[in-house]
C-alpha cells in the first residue's frame, strides 16, 4: 500500500511560503490561480506567452525583475531588435508588451536555435548572428482577451 497525503496542494509542492510572501510582495494577488500563473512563469522551459488584461502580470513581472534590469518593449518600438539583441547577449529579462502577432524575427529565439562557434554559443536573430546568454528570459504580454493565436505559436510558447 502507498501511502498518500490526502490534502495535497499542487501550490505547495511546487513553490515554497517564502516564494509566495515574495510574489505578494511584488504586487501579485493573493489567490491560488495567481499562484499557479507565477509558478508557471517561474518553470517555464518555453517562453511565456500571458494574456492579461488587466495587467496585473505586467506589474507582477517588473516588480518581480526590477533589480534584474527587465527591459520593457514591444514590436512597434523602433529600439525593438536593438533591445532584444541586448537582452538576448547579457542575459536580462524582456516583457514583450502588445503581442498580437509574432514578428517573424521571434522564430529563432522561441524555438530556441542556438548553435556554437567556437566557445560561444549563439544565435541568429534576423541577418546577425550573436552571443547568446542562458540567463535570457522573455515575456510576451497581450492585454486582448479575445486574441486568437495560431496552433504553430502556441506550440513554441508556454
Amino acid at each position: 500500500s502507498i501511502r498518500q497525503k490526502d490534502d495535497l496542494s499542487v501550490i505547495d509542492y511546487l513553490c515554497k511560503p517564502s516564494e509566495r510572501f515574495q510574489w505578494k510582495a511584488n504586487a501579485l494577488p493573493d489567490d491560488d490561480l495567481c499562484y499557479e500563473n507565477a509558478i508557471i512563469l517561474k518553470r517555464f522551459i518555453r517562453y511565456p506567452l500571458v494574456i492579461d488584461p488587466s495587467g496585473q502580470a505586467v506589474a507582477y513581472l517588473k516588480n518581480e525583475f526590477k533589480n534584474r534590469r527587465l527591459k520593457v518593449t514591444s514590436f512597434v518600438d523602433p529600439s525593438f531588435i536593438k533591445n532584444l539583441e541586448d537582452t538576448i547577449r547579457f542575459g536580462e529579462p524582456v516583457l514583450v508588451m502588445d503581442v498580437d502577432r509574432i514578428d517573424p524575427i521571434l522564430n529563432n529565439v522561441l524555438n530556441k536555435e542556438t548553435f556554437k562557434n567556437g566557445f560561444r554559443t549563439c544565435i541568429s536573430l534576423g541577418d546577425k548572428d550573436i552571443d547568446f546568454n542562458a540567463s535570457f528570459e522573455m515575456y510576451l504580454v497581450t492585454r486582448d482577451s479575445t486574441a486568437q493565436f495560431t496552433p504553430d505559436l502556441c506550440s513554441r510558447v508556454t
